[in-house]
Formats: structure tokens, sequence, C-alpha cells
């Protein structure tokens, strides 16, 4: 039998999902909202606040629909852990420097109507609020022409103790998506970039206070 969900592609990734989902709502105090801002098909950005190493299947596990995440390429140099998350649709890239086979893969995937999952931060921040944004997120969104759903993840940082006690939620909340028209008003230049990647992380610090 072929595999068919319109929703999730690869079947691995459906029983990941579902382990995931059942293991976090189990063991953990997990609070998600916003999910009917999640677009149902088509290519879009999900820019998320960056806290802890495991955000990226976090944010995915999250989402209601197969993605792609962008990981930083360090974590592809032991063979069999980059084995493993390639196979859950990992895109390498290179931190602190232009690096244009990464920029063609997540164009590629857009253009092949993923979610692409990105972290304007560009790396974890580990002083309990956001980080300046990078113009990384700006420019895919602005050169792609995709929509952007802001998300605010919390708890992803603490320690498993408390988490497992539920002293402390999980948080999973995303916002209305910022629609192609608006990603559009900005130049398509590095000042427009920035500017975006600000204004999405505007977004994003508008999801926390909401809560």
């Amino acid at each position: 039998m072929v595999w068919q969900s319109p929703k999730f592609p690869s079947r691995n990734f459906w029983y990941a999902w579902n382990i995931l989902n059942f293991g976090i709502s189990q063991l953990f105090d997990w609070r998600v909202s916003g999910r009917e801002h999640i677009p149902t098909r088509g290519p879009l950005l999900v820019a998320s606040n960056h806290i802890a190493l495991l955000d990226p299947p976090y944010v995915g596990a999250s989402l209601t629909r197969e993605a792609c995440f962008v990981a930083k390429k360090e974590l592809f140099a032991f063979a069999p852990l980059g084995a493993f998350i390639s196979s859950f649709n990992s895109i390498p890239i290179r931190r602190g420097g232009w690096d244009s086979g990464a920029i063609r893969s997540v164009r590629r995937k857009l253009e092949q109507g993923w979610p692409v999952i990105m972290f304007p931060e560009g790396t974890r921040s580990r002083i309990g609020d956001f980080l300046p944004a990078k113009p990384g997120v700006g420019m895919m969104a602005r050169q792609c022409r995709v929509p952007v759903v802001p998300a605010y993840i919390e708890g992803t940082n603490r320690d498993l103790p408390t988490l497992l006690a539920k002293r402390r939620p999980l948080i999973s909340a995303f916002g209305p998506a910022m629609p192609v028209e608006e990603v559009c008003r900005y130049p398509d230049n590095k000042r427009g970039y920035q500017e975006l990647s600000l204004a999405i992380m505007d977004r994003i610090k508008a999801v926390r206070d909401s809560l």
C-alpha cells in the first residue's frame, strides 16, 4: 500500500510526530495554542524563538503538518546523528557566515510547498530574553514570497525534574501568519531583510505577550 497523507508525506515523520505528541502530552504540562493559524497546505516559514537544543523537534511536534528544520552544521559531524536528523528533513547550515548551499536547500523546500522552521535569533538565547534578529529569516521570506507564522516556545530549557513534576509548563503558541502581501512590502535588499526579520521578532514577542 502506498503511503498517502497530505499533511505528512513521510510515514516515518508521521510515526515520530505521533510518538512525540503522545509522550510530551503525557509526561509534561504541555500547553499548545494557536494551531489554527498554521496553513494546512502550501509553503511557509515558521519563525520561533530559540532557547534549547531540542527546540527544532519540539516545534515540529507542535505543528500540525510535516516540516523541515534548519540545524547547525556541527550536529551533522557525527555520521549516525547526521543521518538520523537528515531523515527528519533537517537542513545543515553553517553559522556565522553566508551559507549558499543551505539557502538553496531552504528555497528548494519552500518551492516544493514545505513548511520550514527557522530561528530568527540564529542561536540559543541564554539570557532569558530574546536576542537580536538576524536577517536570514527575512531574506528567505522576502525572496521566496511566503507567509510567516510566528511561534513562541517556553520551557524547553528547564531541567527535566521540574518538567516531569509539572511545576512549570511547556508552552507552544502560534500567532496569525504574516501574509505574503505584508512580507513583500519590505524592500528586496539587505536593509529590507533586516527590517522584516525585526518585524517577525516583534510578532513572536506579541504571541508571548498574548499568553
